[in-house]
């Protein structure tokens, strides 16, 4: 890190991101027929990185309803260790 007179200047690629807040509702139809559902919130930078996050992860479950709650500041993500 470079440092300006009396403090450290963090590079703009270790700033924390402003992420959206999402609440997703769906559905997941069990083999013998039966219908569960669930409630998960994610931060994301999109809606559609929540939708394709949950269509490869889970593809059985059929989104009902997302919502924005509001914008959350990220301090660390785990995309690079995958």
């Amino acid at each position: 890190m470079a440092k300006s007179k009396d403090r450290e200047v963090i590079p703009l690629s270790d700033h924390p991101r402003r992420s959206l807040l999402v609440e997703l509702k769906g559905e997941k139809v069990a083999e013998d027929g039966s219908t569960t559902t669930a409630t998960e919130i994610f931060a994301a930078l999109s809606l559609e990185e929540v939708i394709a996050y949950v269509r490869n992860r889970q593809p059985s479950v059929e989104i009902m309803e997302l919502k924005v709650l509001g914008q959350v500041q990220v301090l660390s993500s785990s995309e690079h260790l995958e």
